[in-house]
């Protein structure tokens, strides 16, 4: 069964990009607008990864990662940070990996796919 990512980010440009990269390579996608959306998505999809945009209304990225890892029941998706923003939130851990828009697609593929194994 193919993998399901969430792709959270204000930008309709960004959610067709994203969902067709990641279809086009075997994978489901759900998509959300914002933070608030993108929590109700989590756990109603328990999504196996998140792509999350930083700079978004109705609950930002840094807003919806905090809210994320509060929840016991979806605490433990992984996280890629896709967004245009500068330096990295200091709600995110180390862990999370980020990417830079214009986005890399090898290097985005490539993470999701270590990530989801």
């Amino acid at each position: 069964m193919a993998k399901k990512i969430l792709i959270v980010d204000d930008d309709p440009e960004i959610l067709d990009y994203l969902s067709e990269l990641f279809e086009d390579n075997g994978y489901q996608t759900v998509t959300a607008i914002n933070g608030v959306e993108g929590l109700d998505k989590v756990r109603a999809e328990q999504p196996d990864l998140i792509t999350l945009d930083m700079d978004m209304p109705e609950k930002g990225g840094t807003n919806f990662y905090a809210g994320l890892r509060k929840d016991q029941a979806i605490r433990d998706i992984p996280v890629i940070v896709v967004s245009g923003v500068g330096p990295r939130p200091p709600v995110l851990t180390k862990d999370v990996p980020t990417i830079s828009k214009p986005i890399d697609n090898a290097k985005l593929l490539q993470l999701v796919a270590e990530m989801v194994q």
